[in-house]
């Protein structure tokens, strides 16, 4: 059966606070796709952009033990991201930019720990326990902290006499780890072993003689007021599904784009019992650049592409596209993949005492698509919006 996806899409135009907090918001993102009119002055600043993540086997305990290495003892916050990475454990956890250890664990696990925690709001999986810990040092008191302290090590315990009961004594009790510096340019250290560095690079496709669409973004049409007659209430409702068609076609060229679909080619031949697809009706014909990058992406890594893309959208000095796309698919298999993070009146980010109940798996659903337009005719100097964010089942984000 298919999952039933949730999408919600907003629009404005820069500054705008929604796309200034929007990397910070998802703190493990696993794959990032730029599409944009082919232009060598984005290109040139984007395929410079690299970062690393690594791999690597550490006990949860250990990690836990050593914590004071990476997280801030003021703010609290974390300069390590760390994420469990294994397709057949049944529990996960994390360490995200707060310096917050979150644990989300099964019904076996957490009866045998003992620790306190909260249920996942979802029928069908009720039984599973997520269980928040700051690590910044005299966070919880004395006492807590032991107890905590025991309930880890008991868990690396179990793991370690699993492992010996199965036959396997080559450190099955370690967990397979993900983690990156919240900094880039720090290469990723942590107490891990086996690390295993990866560069995460740009990969660029080129997408010769295709259709271009013209954005034009706007914002949907508003409501009109309760008291206006049936036939305006009936052309908003037209107009505002237009809107939505307009909307759906243009993130779907975007989609179709990133998949080099051939559908897309100026010279196609449209077979009426093939083809699926029709380009937006208002488009020119031209060369479109796709980028890619894939690997753990830090908060900070994925906000220095959409600084890029916005600077160059925004400059004067040079040719450059009159539109492009970001689109960021979230690691699914952490614990946490949302930070409502806001922001104060001086512009610094104000963390979050809770974040949005989910179910890790790896087969999830957690993307959004940005799209920027710089307009041509010169009637206005802003970059405008449209944001598509999209969610799948067992995550309360959305309620």
């Amino acid at each position: 059966m298919i999952e039933k996806q949730r999408v919600r899409v907003s629009t404005g135009s820069l500054p705008a606070t929604k796309i200034a907090t929007l990397a910070q918001c998802h703190p493990f993102s696993q794959q990032l796709d730029v599409v944009f009119p082919s232009n060598s002055a984005l290109l040139e600043s984007l395929e410079k952009l690299e970062t690393s993540y690594a791999k690597g086997k550490a006990k949860l305990s250990d990690v836990v033990a050593k914590a004071g290495a990476f997280v801030n003892e003021v703010e609290g916050e974390s300069n390590l991201l760390v994420v469990s990475h294994s397709t057949h454990e049944d529990d996960a956890w994390c360490i995200d930019p707060r310096g917050h250890l979150t644990l989300s664990l099964g019904k076996e696990t957490y009866q045998r720990l003992g620790l306190v925690g909260q249920k996942l709001p979802f029928k069908t999986h009720s039984e599973r326990h997520v269980f928040d810990i700051p690590l910044k040092k005299n966070a919880l008191s004395a006492t807590v902290r032991a107890k905590q302290k025991a309930s880890l090590e008991l868990w690396d315990k179990i793991r370690q006499d699993g492992a010996r009961n199965t036959g396997n004594t080559g450190g099955a009790e370690l967990w397979d780890t993900l983690y990156c510096s919240r900094d880039q340019a720090t290469p990723p250290e942590g107490p891990f072993q086996g690390r295993q560095v990866h560069r995460a690079l740009c990969q660029k496709k080129e997408l010769l003689d295709v259709h271009i669409p013209a954005l034009n973004l706007q914002s949907p049409p508003q409501p009109p007021s309760s008291k206006v007659e049936s036939k305006q209430k009936l052309d908003h409702a037209e107009a505002l599904e237009d809107w939505s068609r307009r909307v759906q076609n243009l993130f779907e060229w975007v989609g179709m784009a990133a998949l080099g679909a051939q559908r897309l080619d100026a010279n196609d031949r449209v077979d009426p019992y093939v083809a699926l697809y029709e380009p937006p009706i208002s488009s020119r014909v031209g060369n479109v650049t796709y980028l890619q990058w894939r690997g753990l992406l830090s908060p900070h890594f994925v906000q220095q592409i959409l600084n890029a893309v916005i600077s160059t959208l925004q400059t004067t000095s040079s040719p450059c596209p009159n539109f492009a796309s970001i689109t960021c698919h979230a690691l699914t298999s952490s614990p946490v993949s949302y930070i409502p993070y806001t922001t104060a009146e001086t512009g610094a980010l104000k963390a979050p005492t809770h974040v949005p109940a989910k179910l890790p798996r790896a087969e999830g659903e957690d993307t959004w698509s940005l799209l920027f337009e710089r307009p041509t005719d010169g009637s206005e100097n802003v970059v405008r919006w449209c944001l598509a964010e999209s969610l799948g089942q067992w995550d309360a984000r959305w309620g």
